[in-house]
């Protein structure tokens, strides 16, 4: 096992395009002041930033299609190595529309291709393959249709068994079910969270402690659990804490929860503590909504290093 070898999976790669529309109005002719294409998918977005601070990452997924091969070329521009599964289906295109004037956001998600059987065994023997090199293996976003809900558990069983970190982020019925399967390591943010304990994370104590309850309850090392510009908390053997930023003017919120990600694994290769390692992620996702995405793309791990000081970090 490589100590400083992640692979990261994407099930449901997409295109991202966002538009910025100054008063942007439902059922109305709109006029695109600005546009920006960027790939999409929360596992390449946490292979990009790893990638960024010089660790060696394996990027795998689903690609399809015209728009598929787009991607590909995109991550391989950014010298990301990937490791496709070319599918039937076209992969997705997400839209985001920014308006400025009023500052809201609004947002379109294909659904992305249907996966067969098959093309479901070669990821298996892609991950089975992996995971013998691999320290982390990282599994985040949504799943597309053909893969249920059980999937990344299964696919986590795959790694576990030559003893690769697993890290779960994603959401809904695969995060419910991808709990049952032990990961090393879950990110939920406060919402998500909330929906499957049944009772609203408004704190950084309730957040501790349903962290916690999860942790306990299904056999898991590691639970952050993301709470937007207060940071996160973090629960493990070591205890439960609590990481929060600095106040900062955010100007785009896209990958900020994968910088969080990113930023934790990247902190535990070098061998840092947990409580650090949080310290490194809630920095990275902080700069990340400071710099209109350019983080995801170009991570500085020096200047993380330096914006840590100003992390608040407490045991709760």
């Amino acid at each position: 096992m490589n100590n400083r070898f992640v692979t990261t999976v994407t099930p449901n790669p997409a295109i991202d395009k966002t538009y910025w529309i100054p008063g942007f109005t439902n059922g109305k002719n709109n006029r695109v002041n600005r546009l920006r294409i960027d790939p999409g998918g929360k596992a390449i977005n946490i292979a990009r930033i790893l990638g960024g601070f010089g660790v060696e990452v394996q990027a795998l997924g689903f690609f399809g299609g015209i728009s598929g091969r787009e991607l590909i070329k995109m991550l391989e521009d950014d010298n990301l190595t990937i490791d496709p599964i070319f599918v039937s289906g076209e992969t997705r295109t997400n839209i985001k529309i920014i308006d400025p004037q009023f500052n809201n956001e609004t947002e379109i998600n294909e659904p992305g291709p249907f996966i067969t059987e098959e093309e479901k065994i070669i990821m298996g023997q892609k991950i089975d393959h992996y995971a013998q090199q691999s320290k982390f293996l990282v599994f985040a976003g949504s799943l597309p249709e053909g893969c249920p809900p059980e999937y990344y558990g299964e696919l986590i069983l795959l790694a576990k068994k030559y003893g690769c970190k697993t890290v779960l982020d994603t959401s809904e019925a695969a995060l419910r079910e991808g709990l049952r399967f032990s990961p090393y390591m879950i990110k939920p943010n406060q919402y998500e969270l909330s929906e499957l304990w049944g009772r609203e994370i408004s704190t950084e104590e309730t957040a501790a402690a349903a962290a916690e309850d999860f942790r306990k309850t299904y056999k898991i090392e590691v639970v952050v659990v993301s709470l937007g510009e207060r940071g996160a908390v973090l629960a493990c053997d070591e205890g439960t804490f609590h990481a929060r930023p600095p106040v900062v003017k955010p100007q785009n919120t896209v990958g900020a929860g994968d910088s969080l990600v990113a930023g934790i694994v990247y902190g535990l290769i070098l061998g840092y503590s947990l409580s650090k390692s949080l310290c490194f992620g809630v920095a990275s996702g902080t700069l990340a909504v400071t710099e209109l995405g350019t983080s995801v793309l170009r991570p500085n791990a020096k200047k993380v290093s330096t914006f840590m000081k100003s992390i608040v970090i407490k045991r709760l």
